[in-house]
């Protein structure tokens, strides 16, 4: 096979690839609109969506930089801008059903940029786990109306006991099954920008809350809370990324406090926040992964 076909295919492949990522992405920004459509009344403040942007985009930009120190707990080292690139792109893939489709992106676009499979194999599972350890932390905000206070008690021991215990935990299981190298300060580096990651979240959340409905500082805790439970419970659901599942717990969660029917608007609110901070993270990457041109070639 010559160099020129070669590239021919490679270039058919990421075009491909990225016609079937948009196609899941229309889909499911469809989805989220005729959600949003469908609610009566809708009265947004844009001023408190102004004061919330940063906070969720920095958010995700947290989420790719701490499983680019996951990576590095285990050796691997790859720059910043492809932490972003393929973080991004392949989280898109969440959409699809089932967890073969992320799995496999990710897995692809990191090798291309060195990466063992089964070191990413491995930063996926870590990853979920943080991710699910913090939700469940914050989680524990939940007042005891909405979830009984030994369960509050239980959810934050065992978050930050998994949190604390990870890294002597993965140690013993690299000497049982060796994959790659073992840094410690790397993976604990990557606990806390997970934390920062769902805290400046949470930032986001309770302004898009406020751009609805007036909040005292107790719903604060409140919106902490269900947001984050939402979140965990929607990653072990079985509908792809969570839809429906995540959007039922915080219902369910806010209700009390502001009706089925703003609780369900705002569950809505904050996915499509969410999403659209995704997209535009998936714009950068896209951005960033194209093919620079060559001053040479172009007769420079």
């Amino acid at each position: 096979m010559t160099e020129a076909t070669r590239r021919r295919l490679l270039l058919a492949g990421r075009v491909a690839f990225a016609a079937v990522i948009g196609a899941v992405l229309v889909l499911a920004a469809a989805d989220r609109w005729d959600q949003l459509r469908s609610i009566d009344d809708l009265r947004v403040t844009p001023g408190w969506l102004l004061l919330g942007a940063p906070f969720t985009l920095v958010g995700g930009l947290l989420l790719p930089l701490a499983w680019r120190h996951v990576l590095g707990a285990y050796g691997e080292r790859i720059g910043r801008r492809t932490a972003v690139r393929v973080w991004s792109i392949s989280q898109a893939s969440r959409f699809v059903p089932g967890n073969v489709a992320w799995i496999a992106s990710r897995v692809m676009l990191a090798g291309r940029e060195g990466v063992a499979r089964r070191i990413t194999g491995a930063s996926l599972a870590v990853e979920a786990g943080l991710i699910l350890s913090w939700g469940a932390a914050f989680s524990a905000l939940l007042p005891s109306s909405v979830l009984a206070t030994p369960l509050r008690v239980l959810l934050a021991v065992a978050a930050v006991g998994v949190m604390v215990a990870l890294p002597f935990v993965l140690r013993l299981v690299h000497r049982l099954v060796p994959i790659g190298q073992h840094r410690v300060r790397d993976l604990y580096e990557a606990v806390a920008l997970y934390g920062v990651n769902d805290l400046a979240r949470c930032v986001g959340w309770i302004f898009v809350t406020a751009a609805v409905h007036p909040i005292g500082s107790h719903d604060v805790w409140l919106v902490i809370g269900a947001a984050n439970a939402g979140m965990a419970v929607g990653m072990v659901g079985i509908t792809p990324a969570g839809l429906g599942v995540r959007e039922g717990v915080i219902a369910a969660a806010l209700a009390g406090r502001f009706g089925l029917g703003e609780a369900a608007t705002l569950a809505i609110l904050y996915r499509a926040w969410d999403f659209a901070f995704e997209l535009a993270w998936l714009g950068v990457a896209l951005r960033w992964g194209r093919p620079r041109p060559d001053p040479l070639a172009a007769g420079v």
